[in-house]
C-alpha cells in the first residue's frame, strides 16, 4: 500500500470508529442552553442576523430533511458527523507533519476522545464544525506549502473563507496562516501581493458573504424594517458580530485573576489529554524547530493566537473556545513521536511510539466513555414535562422568567413537543400584564406563573392579585427528598457553589445530609465541590470536600462508583455537559450541576431517583393568578 493510501485509510479508519462512539453517546433530543435555540431554528425558513451561523443552518436543514423526525436528534447527528470528519481530516494533517500514517492515526484518535471535543460532537453546537474548517484549512495550506500553485492556493482562500460562515472565530487562524504564506511563498511575501492572487481572495471572500444574505435578508421581512440600506447594515453587523457581547467580553478577564485562569487552563489541558498530550507537544516544537521553522511558525502561533484569546475571553463556557488550541496540540504530537522515535534510534520506532499514543488513546476512550454517555439524558424534557404539567392552550396561559438556558428549552419544547402550550415571557408581557390576566380570566382560561415570573408581577403591580401556590407541582426539599428514601439505599449528593442568579438553602441541605448520614456531622462550610455517598441512615462511606476538580472512586455497598468533578467554579457558569459526573459500575448515574445534585442507586448501579436543587434542572414552582 502507498503511503498516500494509507493515510486516506487511517483517515476513514478514523472517522468510522469516532462516529461511531458519538453516535452511541449521542444526546437523544434538546438541551438547555445555547444548543436549543440551534435546534429550534433547525429547517426555520429564516435566520436572523442575530443567530447568525448560516452554513451551519444550511448544512443542518440538509441532516433534518434527511434524518426527518425530530429536528434536535437530526442536529446532535449533524455534530457527530462533523465531529468524525474533523478527526478524519486531523489525521490526515497529522500523517503530513510526521510522515506516518500511523502517527496520524494515533492523534486523531487523541483529539477524538478528548473530553471538551467529544462533549461538542454529540449536541448541536457549531464548534465540531469549525473543528473541520481548521483541520480543513491547514490541511489545504500545507498542501500549497508541498506544491505552492495558485489553484491549491486558490482551495484554501475558498475554504477558508467559506469557514466564516460557522464561526467568525475563523479569523483567529489569520495570523498563523498569513505568516506561513509569506515565510513559504517561493518567491517571497512579495509574490503574493499581486493582481491574480488579491482579485482571486477579493472575489471568494465576497461570494462566502453571500452565505450572510440569507440573515440579512430577515432584516426587511421584519415587522419593523430598516429605514435605508445603511441602516440595515449597521443592524446587521452589530448582531452578526455580537458587538454588545465583544464589548464586555473580549480581553475583558480581569488581570487580578490571572493565576486563577491559568490554575484553570493548566487543568482544562490535563483533562483533554493527561499528561501525555503536552509532554509529546513539547516534543513536536523541538522537532519542528530541528526540522521546518515555517511549520513551528504555523503551529504554535495557531496555538497561542486561539489560547491566548480565550484565557482572555471573559464568557462562562470559555472551555469550548480552547478547542483550537486543543486540536494545534494535538498535531503538534505527530512531530513530537517522529522525535522521540529520533532519540531512540531504532527501526520502526515511529510506529511503535504511534500504536502505544493509540492505545494509551483508546484507554482514555475506555475511561471516559461512561462520563461522556448522554444517550440516556432527558432531564430537559422531564423538567420542562413537570413544569407544563396539566396546562394546555385550552385552559391555560403559562408565563416565565426563567434562566435563560431553561427559557431556550422551553422554546424548543414548545414549538417542537408541546405545540398545545401557550406560554410568553413575562419581561415581554409585563407592560400589559393587568390587561393579558384580565382578559384571560374573563374567558375562563388559567394565568400561571413561574417563580420569577411571579415575583415580577407583585414587584410591578403589587397586590392587584392573589397568587396560590399550584399544588400540581411539586418542589420538594433535600430533607423532604432524603426523608423518602428507605434506610440502605445507596446514595450521592454532590453539592456545588452555585451561580450567582441561585441561592443555595444550607440549612434544608445541612439537615437532608444529616437524615441521609444516619446524624453524623457533615458541615456545609463554602467549599466549591462537595460530595457524600453512602446507605441511607449510615454514615457516610465518602465525605470529599475541595476547593479544585477532584476525582474519587469507592465501593458503595458492593457497587463501584466514580465521582468526577470536572469544571472550574471560578469560571465555568455554563457546562453543556454538566460539571461533574457520577458514574456506577460503569453506567452514566447522574450529570452534577451547580446546586445540589442527588442520585440513588439499586444494586446494579442503575439510577432509581435523580433530583437537583438551587440549579437550572431544579424543579421551580408555579403560580395561579385569582380574581
Amino acid at each position: 500500500m502507498s503511503a498516500r493510501a494509507a493515510r486516506f485509510a487511517a483517515a476513514f479508519l478514523a472517522f468510522v470508529s469516532t462516529f461511531l462512539i458519538y453516535r452511541s453517546t449521542l444526546l437523544p433530543g434538546f438541551d438547555f442552553g445555547d444548543t436549543p435555540s440551534f435546534q429550534v431554528m433547525a429547517g426555520e425558513p429564516m435566520i436572523t442576523p442575530r443567530d447568525a451561523y448560516p452554513l451551519y443552518f444550511g448544512i443542518g436543514r440538509l441532516f433534518v430533511w434527511g434524518l426527518g423526525g425530530d429536528p434536535a436528534r437530526a442536529l446532535n447527528t449533524a455534530s457527530a458527523v462533523e465531529a468524525a470528519l474533523a478527526s478524519s481530516i486531523v489525521v490526515l494533517v497529522a500523517s503530513e507533519l510526521a510522515g506516518s500514517a500511523a502517527a496520524g492515526f494515533a492523534v486523531g484518535l487523541l483529539l477524538a476522545g478528548s473530553y471538551t471535543f467529544w462533549s461538542q460532537a454529540i449536541i448541536a453546537e457549531v464548534y465540531a464544525l469549525h473543528a473541520v474548517f481548521v483541520a480543513l484549512t491547514l490541511l489545504l495550506l500545507l498542501r500549497w506549502s508541498a506544491r505552492p500553485t495558485l489553484g491549491r492556493l486558490t482551495w484554501f482562500v475558498a475554504v477558508y473563507a467559506l469557514g466564516f460562515g460557522n464561526h467568525l472565530t475563523m479569523i483567529l487562524l489569520a495570523p498563523a496562516y498569513l505568516l506561513f504564506l509569506f515565510l513559504r511563498a517561493p518567491g517571497g511575501w512579495r509574490s503574493l501581493i499581486n493582481a491574480r492572487v488579491v482579485l482571486m481572495t477579493l472575489t471568494l471572500t465576497a461570494l462566502a458573504s453571500l452565505q450572510y444574505a440569507w440573515n440579512l435578508r430577515a432584516l426587511w421581512l421584519a415587522p419593523m424594517a430598516p429605514d435605508s440600506l445603511l441602516d440595515g447594515l449597521g443592524a446587521f453587523w452589530f448582531d452578526v458580530t455580537k458587538e454588545d457581547w465583544r464589548q464586555s467580553m473580549v480581553a475583558e478577564v480581569p488581570i487580578q485573576v490571572t493565576g486563577e485562569r491559568l490554575r484553570m487552563y493548566a487543568f482544562d489541558m490535563l483533562q483533554q489529554f493527561g499528561w501525555i498530550g503536552p509532554a509529546l507537544a513539547a516534543a513536536g516544537l523541538v522537532q519542528l524547530y530541528r526540522t521546518d521553522g515555517t511549520k513551528l511558525c504555523l503551529l504554535g502561533m495557531l496555538y497561542a493566537v486561539n489560547a491566548v484569546f480565550a484565557l482572555s475571553y471573559n464568557v462562562g463556557d470559555a472551555h469550548v473556545f480552547f478547542l483550537p488550541s486543543h486540536l494545534a496540540m494535538a498535531l503538534l504530537a505527530a512531530p513530537g513521536l517522529v522525535w522521540l522515535g529520533s532519540v531512540l534510534r531504532r527501526p520502526r520506532a515511529v510506529p511503535l511510539l504511534a500504536a502505544a499514543l493509540a492505545f494509551a488513546a483508546g484507554v482514555r476512550i475506555y475511561d471516559n466513555f461512561p462520563a461522556l454517555d448522554r444517550s440516556g439524558d432527558t432531564r430537559p424534557e422531564a423538567a420542562l414535562s413537570a413544569l407544563s404539567r396539566d396546562l394546555d392552550d385550552q385552559r391555560a396561559v403559562l408565563l416565565t422568567d426563567m434562566n435563560w438556558q431553561a427559557q431556550n428549552g422551553l422554546t424548543y419544547f414548545a414549538r417542537r413537543m408541546r405545540q398545545d402550550l401557550a406560554f410568553a415571557l413575562m419581561p415581554d408581557v409585563l407592560p400589559y400584564a393587568p390587561a393579558l390576566i384580565r382578559d384571560n380570566l374573563a374567558i375562563g382560561r388559567d394565568v400561571v406563573l413561574t417563580e420569577r415570573a411571579a415575583m415580577s408581577l407583585t414587584a410591578a403591580y403589587g397586590s392587584s392579585w392573589t397568587l396560590d401556590a399550584d399544588p400540581r407541582v411539586a418542589t420538594p426539599t433535600l430533607a423532604e427528598l432524603a426523608r423518602s428514601i428507605p434506610a440502605g439505599t445507596r446514595y450521592v449528593v454532590c453539592v456545588l457553589r452555585p451561580t450567582r442568579e441561585t441561592s443555595l438553602d444550607t440549612e434544608d441541605v445541612a439537615e437532608g445530609l444529616r437524615i441521609l448520614t444516619g446524624g453524623s456531622p457533615v458541615s456545609i462550610d463554602g467549599r466549591e465541590f462537595m460530595a457524600v455517598g453512602g446507605l441511607a441512615g449510615t454514615p457516610p462511606l465518602l465525605a470529599e470536600k475541595r476547593d479544585a476538580p477532584f476525582r474519587t472512586r469507592f465501593d458503595l455497598g458492593g457497587v463501584p462508583v466514580d465521582v468526577r468533578m470536572e469544571s472550574w467554579l471560578a469560571f465555568d457558569t455554563i457546562r453543556r455537559m454538566g460539571f461533574g459526573h457520577v458514574v456506577a459500575a460503569r453506567r452514566h448515574a447522574l450529570i452534577v450541576e451547580r446546586g445540589v445534585s442527588l442520585v440513588t442507586l439499586d444494586g446494579r448501579g442503575a439510577p432509581i431517583v435523580r433530583a437537583y436543587l438551587s440549579g437550572i434542572f431544579a424543579p421551580e414552582g408555579r403560580y395561579i393568578v385569582r380574581r
